[in-house]
């Protein structure tokens, strides 16, 4: 194993937050009303508001809560992984190991990714209680919040790269997910309500898919609308599920990127 890893899953288990925030996200029982954000096949609508919906995803589905948990948790367990080495005056010591700048930093973001799944997946594995979710619906959603949490710790570690304090590049963290969450809504909604003010045709009736791109574009880096996608059918996976898909490893892949060039020009210093 990469001593990183165990070095880092040690020392964050040690600390208190380390087990005390997923024990200040327990599941919760379901409310009627909720907002839903669903590419469904039959003609719904993306947003509307609705009951529980057994299969569709409603906010209060534990799958959601899954994601809640990550988006809440995310920054606190990747943003201050590499400044928090800054503060103690360990990195340049750390840069000068034996280690590569490569191994030091899968051994930041792993020990991350199994924090935020191990935090994510007892709330997952309770939609079970509530039936009419079948093993492919979880192995969707747990893979879909795999790689949601792989890329919101990619972007929480290139904070920590690019910040002297963890309060700081835990903020800057903490507001990339507000842009992802709540401003993609924000614009997909107002977008809708244009094109619906402004368009000689009813859009009554139409699906996700006859939403012009321009609309729909803002909500492929929602991870709400993302994991609310996994809910589909495998055959109707593409092309929301997929796109969304290639966004997050997308962000991610540029993010770990970006934190790599950083912790390369810090041991050149």
């Amino acid at each position: 194993m990469n001593p990183m890893i165990r070095k880092e899953l040690r020392q964050r288990m040690r600390e208190r937050r380390g087990w005390m925030l997923p024990s200040l996200l327990p599941p919760r029982p379901g409310r009627r009303g909720n907002l839903r954000l669903l590419p469904h096949h039959g003609g719904a609508r993306p947003i509307r508001y609705s009951g529980v919906y057994r299969r569709g995803g409603s906010v209060s589905d534990p799958r959601l809560r899954s994601t809640r948990a990550v988006a809440a948790t995310g920054p606190i367990f990747s943003a201050g992984s590499i400044t928090i080495e800054k503060e103690q005056r360990t990195l340049a010591g750390l840069l000068t190991s034996l280690l590569a700048s490569a191994q030091i930093l899968w051994g930041k973001f792993v020990s991350s990714v199994l924090l935020l799944l191990v935090t994510s997946l007892p709330v997952l594995s309770m939609a079970f209680a509530f039936g009419g979710i079948g093993p492919w619906e979880i192995f969707s959603a747990t893979l879909t919040t795999v790689i949601i949490l792989a890329s919101m710790s990619a972007i929480g570690l290139y904070c920590s790269s690019a910040f002297r304090r963890s309060v700081h590049a835990t903020a800057v963290s903490y507001a990339v997910v507000a842009i992802s969450v709540v401003t993609t809504i924000v614009f997909f909604v107002r977008l809708q309500l244009y094109e619906s003010a402004h368009s000689q045709v009813a859009h009554a009736g139409d699906t996700w898919y006859h939403i012009p791109l321009n609309i729909r574009a803002p909500m492929y880096v929602n991870p709400f609308f993302f994991l609310t996608a996994s809910f589909a059918p495998p055959k109707q996976l593409y092309p929301a599920w997929i796109t969304c898909a290639c966004v997050f490893i997308a962000i991610g892949a540029l993010a770990v990127a970006l934190t790599l060039r950083n912790l390369r020009r810090s041991g050149e210093l």
